[in-house]
């Protein structure tokens, strides 16, 4: 168990919790004990020679992303409030080889996190999106957020979308 993340997590717990008496702290130590159980008992999500995610790349994205969010929360209630003829939704469908399952995973609940935009589906390296309007569609499209979920792994992958027709089950989903 590597020690400087349960010791992250149990501090973590500490700050947020604000209290500092032995049952808190034990509920907090029990709980950073079960989710390194928790973790050990799942499937790896890593192929052998993958590396994992940088901790200081993944402190900056999440700062990133958070941006992301207020920014197209902006957008999604001005085009709601707004004329309602700008409000276009649509599901598409692309593909976006990542380096790993876990850059994949964050990528689509980046996606999702990101208000006007949805991840439907993600299986292997293709992606199927519900966006409101045409410009939150074109916000995943251009590969800025699939660069950044990429580089949080330490490889060096070269990302591009590629988008593809929408299969006429997802099409009825709608």
């Amino acid at each position: 168990m590597p020690w400087s993340i349960a010791l992250g997590l149990f501090a973590a717990w500490a700050l947020f919790s604000g209290k500092m008496d032995a049952f808190h702290l034990g509920v907090g130590a029990l709980s950073v004990g079960l989710l390194f159980w928790l973790q050990s008992r799942l499937p790896a999500f890593r192929k052998s020679g993958e590396r994992g995610i940088r901790p200081v790349a993944a402190f900056f994205y999440s700062f990133w992303l958070l941006w992301q969010m207020l920014a197209s929360a902006w957008y999604v209630a001005c085009r709601i409030l707004g004329p309602q003829s700008e409000i276009k939704p649509r599901v598409f469908r692309f593909r976006c080889p990542m380096p790993s399952q876990v850059n994949a995973a964050i990528f689509a609940n980046s996606i999702t996190l990101t208000p006007g935009t949805l991840t439907v589906d993600l299986e292997g390296d293709e992606f199927v999106v519900h966006a409101l309007t045409p410009i939150t569609a074109q916000d995943v499209l251009n590969g800025e957020m699939a660069r950044k979920a990429a580089r949080l792994s330490e490889s060096d992958a070269e990302i591009s979308i590629e988008e593809l027709p929408v299969s006429s089950g997802e099409e009825t989903k709608r």
